[in-house]
């Protein structure tokens, strides 16, 4: 799930990938990580995208992209409801000087 950030798998094709019931799987992976499957993968990706922002010099479209989000709109908002500012303040502020 995490290798390919770009790809989204669903509950079911997870579930079938790892010959488990869809509810086994929430439930046990809730269990284990103490969040959702979807929460997990929205944390993991915007963290990426965060580091991205700071290492290289892609574009946001681009990181968004990267890290699964076919809409830098939802990435934005996502990555703001995380960090509480932008993208773009994120890199101005925190990346190199």
């Amino acid at each position: 799930m995490t290798e390919q950030l770009e790809q989204r798998c669903t509950i079911d094709e997870l579930a079938r990938q790892f010959c488990i019931s869809p509810t086994a799987l929430k439930t046990t992976f809730k269990g284990v990580y103490g969040v959702s499957i979807g929460a997990y993968m929205k944390n993991y990706r915007i963290k990426k995208a965060a580091s991205m922002l700071l290492k290289t010099q892609e574009s946001i479209g681009d990181v968004a992209s990267t890290v699964g989000y076919k809409s830098q709109s939802k990435f934005g908002a996502a990555f703001k409801e995380m960090y509480k500012i932008s993208p773009l303040e994120y890199r101005s502020k925190y990346g190199k000087k």
